[in-house]
């Protein structure tokens, strides 16, 4: 999808980031639209999911989620370490992540769209011997992008899967390559059957989980054509419209990284 030393900060480029402004945008209610056509097809099931998921994003505000993710490493072409992340959420754009587990323990890290020239505000225990709490960084820093060269902090996540999963969805059906199962009350399992790497699908087959109190995904397995596992996301402990007094929030963020989230 469009996925302790200073180098592993480039590991908030891969993480599932979560866009999009109050009010649907054009995009957005297009999906609605193209959605609403397949009511009366094969695909209502997953039709009907996907047009509750769109409208619950649409109404959401903020939300805050315990992340998970396990992605795919080229040197062991499996799965990494599941690494654990505090993850916070406002519109139109603003994400707080702080890392839980593995050695990146204690990062933070803090992104709004159209602030501070599109840097990132980082925090680390320790950075340049704590004399800097917060520093920031382009995102176009050879510093920051080792290892994810091909990946955008607003590149991902519940939002951005969202749109992706059903514009996938759409497509596929257009092109009767549409394939899919019930896992549960509120999965599925959906493979875009006949369609290759050259396709511009981010995947070959997703099994998603839907939240049935927010409607919006919560669970993603991604499989490539090999049908390998690609990366498995979670998003635990998932609070929607908490807004930025959350005391979780308050309790994990940094004190001078939280003044940066103020706009102090």
């Amino acid at each position: 999808m469009k996925k302790t030393t200073v180098p592993v900060l480039a590991a908030v480029l891969a993480v599932f980031a979560l866009g999009a402004a109050p009010a649907p945008s054009a995009p957005e209610r297009q999906l609605l639209s193209e959605v609403s056509t397949l009511r009366d097809s094969e695909a209502a099931p997953l039709a009907s999911e996907l047009e509750g998921s769109l409208r619950a994003w649409e109404a959401l505000h903020d939300y805050t989620a315990v992340f998970h993710k396990q992605e795919l490493t080229k040197e062991k072409d499996a799965l990494g370490p599941n690494e654990e992340i505090f993850l916070k959420f406002e519109k139109p754009f603003k994400i707080y992540l702080g890392w839980l587990n593995t050695p990146k323990k204690g990062l933070q890290v803090l992104y709004e769209r159209g602030r501070h020239q599109g840097k990132l505000a980082i925090h680390k225990p320790g950075l340049l011997l704590g004399l800097a709490p917060v520093i920031f960084l382009e995102q176009s820093s050879p510093y920051v992008r080792e290892g994810s060269a091909s990946y955008d902090i607003e590149d991902a996540g519940i939002g951005t899967f969202l749109m992706d999963f059903t514009k996938a969805v759409l497509r596929s059906a257009r092109e009767k390559k549409l394939r899919f199962s019930r896992i549960g009350g509120s999965g599925y399992d959906v493979t875009f059957s006949g369609t290759s790497r050259d396709d511009d699908y981010f995947a070959h087959r997703v099994r998603v989980l839907f939240d049935p109190p927010t409607r919006l995904p919560v669970r993603m397995e991604l499989f490539d054509w090999e049908d390998r596992p690609m990366g498995v996301y979670l998003y635990d402990r998932l609070k929607v419209d908490v807004g930025s007094q959350d005391p979780e929030f308050k309790k994990n963020i940094d004190r001078h990284l939280f003044r940066v989230y103020r706009g102090d």
